[in-house]
Order: C-alpha cells, then sequence, then structure tokens
C-alpha cells in the first residue's frame, strides 16, 4: 500500500466515531436538558430577582412623582417634563 491509497477503515472509524459522539450529545440534549435540576441559589437568586423589581418600582414612582418644595419649586414627572420641553421648543 502507498501513502496516497484511500484507507477505507480509517475513515470508516472516523465516521461512525463521529456519529457516535453526536448520539451522545443527541441523548444529552434529549434526556438531561429539559430535566435540569435548579440549582443549589435558586432561591436567592430568586430573592434578588425579586428586591430587583422592587427597587425598579420605586425608582419608576419616584420619577414620575410630583413634589412642591419650600423655596417656590417643583419636580415634576420626566414625561410631562419632556413634553413641556418640546412644546416650547416648537413654539420658538
Amino acid at each position: 500500500m502507498s501513502k496516497n491509497e484511500f484507507n477505507f477503515s480509517s475513515v470508516f472509524s472516523f465516521v461512525f466515531g463521529g456519529l457516535a459522539i453526536l448520539v451522545f450529545l443527541l441523548i444529552l440534549v434529549v434526556t438531561y436538558l429539559p430535566n435540569k435540576p435548579e440549582g443549589i441559589d435558586a432561591e436567592i437568586k430568586e430573592q434578588r430577582v425579586n428586591e430587583a423589581e422592587t427597587i425598579r418600582a420605586e425608582g419608576v414612582k419616584k420619577l414620575n412623582l410630583l413634589e412642591l418644595n419650600a423655596t417656590e419649586t417643583a419636580k415634576i414627572p420626566i414625561d410631562r417634563a419632556m413634553e413641556l420641553i418640546l412644546s416650547e421648543y416648537r413654539q420658538n
């Protein structure tokens, strides 16, 4: 046999080795991944998400709150401030 000859058994082994790996990955995807167990820190993650949502809601509430100060000034919601600025800009 020369070096340039087509070696059928090595190609056959290579192809079926690749197929075996693909079948193993398919079995892994079908059986394990949909039934992945919850992590140990699932409760901590859920608590952090709840805290983040609470903080976000408080921030949105603060941004949309109308507040009168003692110095004859007022803080108005961002949306309303943008509307006023746009209407003033369009008039000029």
